[in-house]
C-alpha cells in the first residue's frame, strides 16, 4: 500500500512536472510567435510610415494615432487595431501598432532638428516613436504579450546645396577661368576639367557614380571627354582658393568620392520598378518618342500631372507628390483655343485652376510690355535662334513682370485670407496650348519670359523665415536682366541677404537687358531676326567705355533645368553634339561679346549665384548646343557669342533657406529598439 502510494504522488509529480513543462514550452513557443507577429506589424508600420510620408498624404506633425494615417494603416474597423488567425486554424491573435512624431527642435517651427544629414549637407531630422504588440489568450494558458518599440528617423536634405548635381553625365569645361565653391554631385560619370588654357578650380567635394574624367579610379582619370578626342587639363583642387595650392594628388584623394550607389534625387522613388509597372506605362510615356521613359519620372517635378484625354494616368503617388504643379500656391494657366484662337489665362490651384481669377483681375486679362500688368504680351511668336537651327520655326513667349506681380499679390492675399494661407512661395506658370492644332502655331513651342526680377516677392512662415520664391514651368524660361539682386534681412544673420529664390523649366535661357521681343518676331523677316539677335549689343558702346571694362548681369537663384545630351564623335552639327556642359546649362541665345568691343576686350558678363540641376532630358526645347564653333541658325551666324567672362558662385545661404518647393533628397531609418 505505501508503494502503491509513493508511486501515486510520484506519478502525479511527474504529471506535475510534465504538465509544467509543456504549459512553459507553449507559452514559450507562443512568447517566440508573438515576437514574430510584433516585429512583422514593426516592418509593416514602417513600410506604411515611409510611403505616407513619401507621398505627403499626412502632414508630418500629424502622424500618430489620431490622424489620417491611422485609416492608411488599419485592416480592420479600429484604427491600429486588427484581429487575425494566427496561425491558421488558432484562436485570435489581438495586435496593436501605433506611431507618433516627436518634435525636438522648437527653433525650427517644424519640430525637426537641422544639422549634417549627408556628408557636409545640412538637412532636417524628424524623429517618431512607433509600438506595437502581440497578444494571445486562452482559458488555459492565460495572456501571453510581447511589446516592441523602434524609434523611426526621417531626414530630408534640399538639393540645391549642391552647387552643380546632374541626374545625368556630367561635363563641366569652360571656356575661361572658373571656381566652382560648393559640393557637386552627379548619378552618371563626371567630366571635369579646364580646357583650351583655362583653369577649373574645386573647392568642395565632387561625388560621381560611373567614371571620373574616364577611370573608375578617381585618382586616374585626368584627362578625357565624354564624346570626341579632345582632352581636359586636370582640375585644380583647392578648398582655400587664393592661398598655396595643396599637392594635388592628395588633395584629389580627399575631395572626389566615387558613390557606390546612386544619389537620390527624387525622394526614394523606385525608378526602374514604376518604369515596368504596366499601370504607369501612360503616364511616364516620352511624348516624342511615344516610349516609356525613366526621363519621365525625374521630368515630374515641373510637369503638370500626365492626362489621356480628360482623365489622369494612374502613376506612382510618390512621383505624383513631387510635382511642383499639385503643391504650387499659386498656377497660372495660359491657353489658346484652336477654333475660335482667343487666348485665356486662369489662375488657381491644382486643385481649381480658376479659384484665384477674381484676386488677380489684371494677369486674367492680360496687358503688354510697359504696362502695370504682371501677365503681359500673352504667346507672342518670337524666333529663338537655337531652337531655330534645330529645326523649330518660332516660340510662343508670354511676360511675366515680377515688380508688377508683387502688388498684385500683396493686393490678392491681402483680399482673400484662403489665398493667404495657402500661397507657399511657389508659382506654377506654363502654357498648356497644342500648337499642332493651332493654325500659324504649327512646329512652334511655348516658353515664359520673366523680366523685372531685380526684387523679388518676399513672405514668411510663422517664425518669420523666407518662404523665398519659386517660379516653374513645363515650358521654356527665358530670364531677362538682372534677377533678385535686391536683398532681404533674415533673423539671427547680422547681414543681407539673398532672398531664397529658384527658377525651374525645360530649358532656362538667360537675355540681356539689351535682347527687344520687338525685333525677334516671327512676323519680321527671318534673316533680320537672327541678325538682330546674333549681332545686338546687349548695352550701347558708350556703356563700355566707362571705368569698368564690362556690364555684368546677375541671376541670384537655383536653376533646375534639363539639357540635350552629348552625342556622337564626328562633324557633323546634325548628328555629333555636345551638351555644353554645366557651364552652359544656362543657355545664351545673344551676342554677348558684340563686334564693336572685340577691340577692347570688353563685353558683357554672365553671373550666376545660387546651384545648377539638371534632373532630365528636356522633352520640348530640344535644340543642340551650338557654341561660337558650332551648329549656325542662318546665314554663317552662330547662335551666340558667349561671353568674355562668366562666373558661377554658389549660394551658401541655401544651406540654412531652401527656396520654396526646393526638390530633396530623403532618407528612413528604422532606429534602435525599446520595450515599453
Amino acid at each position: 500500500m505505501i508503494v502503491v502510494t509513493v508511486l501515486s504522488f510520484a506519478a502525479a509529480g511527474i504529471l506535475s512536472y510534465s504538465l509544467n513543462t509543456y504549459e512553459n514550452s507553449m507559452r514559450q513557443a507562443l512568447l517566440d510567435q508573438a515576437r514574430e507577429v510584433a516585429d512583422s506589424e514593426m516592418e509593416y508600420l514602417y513600410y506604411g510610415w515611409k510611403n505616407v510620408l513619401m507621398s505627403r498624404t499626412v502632414a508630418i506633425a500629424n502622424i500618430d494615432s489620431s490622424s489620417a494615417m491611422a485609416a492608411y494603416l488599419t485592416t480592420g474597423s479600429e484604427p491600429y487595431l486588427k484581429a487575425l488567425q494566427y496561425p491558421v486554424g488558432q484562436p485570435q491573435w489581438t495586435v496593436t501598432r501605433a506611431i507618433q512624431f516627436k518634435p525636438v527642435g522648437l527653433s525650427t517651427g517644424d519640430g525637426s532638428a537641422e544639422g549634417v544629414v549627408n556628408g557636409n549637407l545640412i538637412g532636417k531630422n524628424y524623429y517618431f516613436d512607433a509600438w506595437t504588440s502581440a497578444a494571445f489568450s486562452s482559458a488555459v494558458l492565460g495572456t501571453v504579450q510581447f511589446k516592441t518599440g523602434r524609434h523611426f528617423a526621417y531626414s530630408s536634405t534640399p538639393l540645391f546645396q549642391y552647387a552643380v548635381f546632374y541626374e545625368g553625365n556630367l561635363e563641366l569645361a569652360p571656356g575661361g577661368n572658373m571656381t566652382v565653391t560648393g559640393p557637386i554631385s552627379t548619378n552618371g560619370s563626371a567630366y571635369l576639367g579646364g580646357h583650351n588654357g583655362y583653369a577649373l578650380t574645386l573647392t568642395d567635394q565632387v561625388a560621381y557614380f560611373q567614371d571620373y574624367n574616364g577611370a573608375s579610379d578617381p585618382l586616374s582619370g585626368d584627362t578625357h571627354v565624354l564624346e570626341g578626342t579632345d582632352t581636359l587639363n586636370d582640375p585644380i583642387y583647392n578648398p582655400n582658393p587664393g592661398s598655396a595650392e595643396p599637392i594635388q594628388a592628395t588633395q584629389r584623394g580627399i575631395q572626389v568620392t566615387h558613390l557606390t550607389a546612386q544619389a537620390s534625387f527624387i525622394g526614394g522613388v523606385d525608378v526602374q520598378a514604376d518604369v515596368n509597372n504596366a499601370a504607369y506605362a501612360a503616364a511616364y510615356t516620352n511624348p516624342s518618342t511615344g516610349l516609356v521613359d525613366p526621363n519621365e519620372i525625374y521630368r515630374a517635378v515641373i510637369a503638370p500631372p500626365p492626362k489621356t484625354g480628360t482623365t489622369l494616368d494612374d502613376e506612382d503617388p510618390v512621383v505624383a507628390a513631387s510635382r511642383m504643379y499639385n503643391t504650387a500656391g499659386i498656377l497660372v494657366t495660359i491657353t489658346q483655343d484652336p477654333t475660335t484662337l482667343i487666348k485665356t489665362v486662369s489662375v488657381g490651384n491644382a486643385t481649381n485652376p480658376t479659384a484665384y481669377n477674381a484676386d488677380f483681375p489684371t494677369m486674367v486679362v492680360p496687358g503688354t510690355a510697359g504696362d502695370n500688368h504682371s501677365l503681359q504680351d500673352v504667346r507672342t511668336q518670337i524666333v529663338d535662334p537655337r531652337e531655330y537651327a534645330n529645326g523649330t520655326s518660332g516660340v510662343n513667349v508670354t511676360t511675366l513682370d515680377v515688380g508688377n506681380l508683387k502688388t498684385e499679390l500683396a493686393v490678392a492675399m491681402a483680399a482673400d485670407s484662403t489665398l493667404a494661407h495657402n500661397y507657399n512661395g511657389v508659382l506654377y506658370i506654363y502654357d498648356n496650348s497644342d500648337n499642332s492644332s493651332i493654325a500659324g502655331a504649327h512646329n512652334t513651342l511655348n516658353g515664359i519670359r520673366i523680366t523685372d526680377g531685380t526684387t523679388t516677392p518676399d513672405y514668411r512662415d510663422n517664425n518669420n523665415n523666407p518662404l523665398g520664391f519659386t517660379v516653374v514651368s513645363n515650358n521654356g524660361v527665358y530670364v531677362q536682366g538682372d534677377y533678385n539682386t535686391s536683398q532681404i534681412t533674415v533673423p539671427g544673420v547680422a547681414v543681407p541677404v539673398n532672398n531664397p529664390t529658384a527658377i525651374m523649366g525645360d530649358a532656362v535661357t538667360a537675355l540681356s537687358t539689351g535682347w527687344d521681343m520687338n525685333n525677334q518676331k516671327t512676323s519680321l523677316p527671318t534673316a533680320t531676326v537672327l541678325a538682330l539677335t546674333n549681332r545686338e549689343p546687349s548695352l550701347p558702346a558708350s556703356d563700355y567705355d566707362s571705368a569698368s571694362d564690362h556690364n555684368v548681369m546677375t541671376i541670384n537663384s537655383a536653376i533646375l533645368t534639363g539639357n540635350t545630351p552629348s552625342a556622337g564623335t564626328g562633324a557633323n552639327p546634325l548628328t555629333d553634339y555636345n551638351s555644353g556642359g554645366a557651364q552652359n546649362l544656362v543657355r545664351m541665345i545673344e551676342d554677348w561679346f558684340p563686334p564693336q568691343q572685340s577691340g577692347n576686350g570688353k563685353g558683357m558678363e554672365l553671373k550666376l549665384d545660387g546651384s545648377l540641376g539638371q534632373l532630365f532630358t528636356s522633352d520640348y526645347f530640344k535644340g543642340h548646343y551650338t557654341g561660337n564653333t558650332g551648329l549656325t541658325a542662318l546665314g554663317g551666324n552662330p547662335v551666340y557669342t558667349q561671353p568674355p567672362t562668366r562666373d558661377f558662385d554658389y549660394d551658401t545661404g541655401f544651406k540654412d533657406r531652401a527656396p520654396a518647393g526646393a526638390p530633396t533628397t530623403t532618407g528612413f531609418t528604422r532606429g534602435d529598439f525599446f520595450f515599453w
